[in-house]
């Protein structure tokens, strides 16, 4: 476990295999990444790439400043239609098209995505559905 921010921090930026091991999979209290937002706010794409940061946390960070952090957020597969809605609503269309390939994206959201004003992000969208759709009716078919 994670006991510090600064732990977090030092781990983040060691070029240790096992130190990225632990940065990537090491739980942390919920005040450790309160901390991280609140006063390291330059880590949060690191955050988000920690597989146990809480979902508060990424929703939290889902409405960081900075394209490439929600844009990091979007790729999260574990994020909830709440935050896959805020995000598809993202002011900027790289977000909302990194939200269209997340695998986990939900129907009614690469829905409200095929209907976004950006042609880029609409395409994405159409065909994530497409693919859903045969991925479906290959599962029904039967063998």
């Amino acid at each position: 476990m994670i006991a510090t921010a600064q732990e977090f921090l030092a781990l983040m930026r060691s070029t240790d295999p096992v130190d990225y091991e632990r940065f990537r999979n090491d739980s942390a209290p919920i005040e450790v990444w309160r901390e991280l937002i609140s006063r390291y706010s330059l880590a949060n794409a690191s955050i988000v790439r920690n597989k146990t940061a809480p979902v508060e946390i990424l929703r939290e960070i889902a409405s960081d400043p900075r394209v490439l952090v929600r844009a990091e957020v979007a790729m999260t597969r574990r994020i909830t239609e709440d935050i896959q809605e805020t995000l598809a609503r993202d002011p900027n269309a790289s977000v909302r098209n990194t939200l269209a390939n997340n695998s986990k994206a939900t129907d009614r959201i690469l829905e409200l995505l095929a209907e976004d004003s950006e042609a880029f992000v609409r395409e994405t969208a159409r065909r994530r559905i497409t693919e859903r759709r045969a991925e479906q009716s290959t599962d029904a078919t039967p063998h």
